[in-house]
């Protein structure tokens, strides 16, 4: 009786053709495979980059490997820029948006203060 072998990642039986080496029925499976190698890999990196700013009590580093926004762990390096500060774009179009909204109110408050008031007789 020959054994049905399967895909690694969604379990769907491979075909006979298959060679022994084959793991995966797929490219999107394969890819899904690779991304989740390179998610373990920066946890694992990211994770001890932690563990030395905590035993170091380095409080540069901390900053530098917490989202300023959501305070979500980021890593900044790899594929990403070096001067990374958010994690996502969606972190940092946030920033952003605060930022303007406060620059904003200071220059209304601003004009506010510079008009006098009216005052009726």
């Amino acid at each position: 009786m020959a054994r049905h072998r399967c895909c690694c990642v969604c379990g769907a039986v491979l075909p006979k053709t298959a060679t022994r080496r084959r793991l995966y029925c797929g490219p999107a499976c394969r890819a899904q495979a690779y991304r989740a190698r390179r998610r373990t890999r920066r946890d694992g990196a990211l994770g001890r980059l932690l563990l030395k700013a905590v035993a170091l009590d380095d409080e540069r580093l901390l900053r530098r490997l917490m989202c300023p926004v959501c305070g979500r762990m980021t890593y900044a390096a790899g594929h990403r820029r070096r001067d990374a500060k958010y994690c996502s774009a969606r972190c940092r179009d946030r920033a952003y948006r605060s930022r303007r909204r406060r620059a904003y109110r200071d220059v209304e408050a601003s004009e506010s203060d510079a008009v006098p008031a009216r005052t009726t007789h």
